[in-house]
């Protein structure tokens, strides 16, 4: 009767041990990932480039996405209006726009 208790208290010790290690596990290796996802969307530094005559922001967008971000275009169009407080897509030549990097 000892010998049976004592294979079950050790049973339910095993399987708590697992659990609580689960759970650390868990814990570490998921706020690690969030946070390398995280580190992605934040502006790492920006560049500034000079609007010439026929420049439009899907212009310029489009030039320094690939380089600069992992965006998709929209986004990247998004995240220079924000970053430069445009209140519309429309940039005029000889003005200067801020570009966000993120890589």
């Amino acid at each position: 009767m000892k010998k049976t208790r004592m294979n079950n208290h050790l049973i339910y010790l095993v399987i708590a041990a697992t659990f609580l290690l689960l759970l650390f596990f868990f814990l570490i290796l998921g706020g690690k990932v969030s946070a390398e996802a995280g580190t992605m969307n934040e502006m790492k530094s920006y560049d500034t480039v000079l609007v010439k005559d026929g420049d439009t922001l899907s212009s310029v967008a489009s030039s320094y996405a690939r380089e600069y971000s992992h965006f998709s275009l929209e986004d990247y169009q998004e995240a220079i209006i924000s970053l430069n407080n445009l209140s519309s897509e429309y940039i005029q030549a000889g003005s200067y726009l801020l570009l966000p990097q993120y890589r």
